[in-house]
């Protein structure tokens, strides 16, 4: 059990890593796009599809980086009731919060897949993208978040079983 969820690890953690990477670059040629459409502004030669490129982007950016930041616990969390459970209450609780947080990602997922399907027509106003692919993009990233969560349920559930284990 220990070696399926070391290596579903190493997988999950490989997919996030890739992931906030390409979240990372898109940040740094958002900020080089913007910069450029205000310098051109200045220059009256505004960077044309400034604007569409800010918002598909950012929420790559958002969507891209959530199976990351679950990984590395980068989320905020109180913990004022559940610090003072034992290994294997906190563990229950975290069960129960991955298994609803499990169940709504993979609501998300499907329906995010379901819109890009719709809007499969769709392309933004300047450039004439296609918004789908930019959806799809969101969905998979949340198809990460999902995995990453799927391993720290089998992780808690390991800390459920033996709680000296780390």
């Amino acid at each position: 059990m220990t070696k399926l969820i070391h290596s579903f690890e190493m997988v999950v953690s490989f997919l996030n890593n890739i992931s906030a990477k390409i979240s990372a670059a898109l940040l740094f040629l958002m900020m080089i796009l913007t910069f450029s459409d205000v310098t051109g502004r200045f220059l009256w030669r505004p960077v044309t599809g400034t604007y569409e490129l800010t918002y598909l982007w950012l929420a790559l950016i958002v969507f891209l980086s959530l199976g990351y930041t679950q990984q590395k616990k980068g989320h905020i969390s109180v913990g004022v009731l559940i610090d003072k459970l034992s290994v294997r209450g906190q563990a229950v609780v975290d069960i129960i919060t991955y298994l609803i947080m499990l169940s709504i990602l993979g609501l998300m997922s499907r329906q995010t897949f379901l819109y890009a399907q719709q809007i499969s027509n769709n392309v933004t106003g300047d450039l004439r993208l296609p918004v789908y692919m930019f959806v799809i993009a969101c969905a998979i990233g949340i198809l990460l978040y999902a995995l990453t969560v799927i391993l720290d349920i089998l992780k808690a559930l390991r800390k459920v079983v033996n709680p000296n284990e780390s």
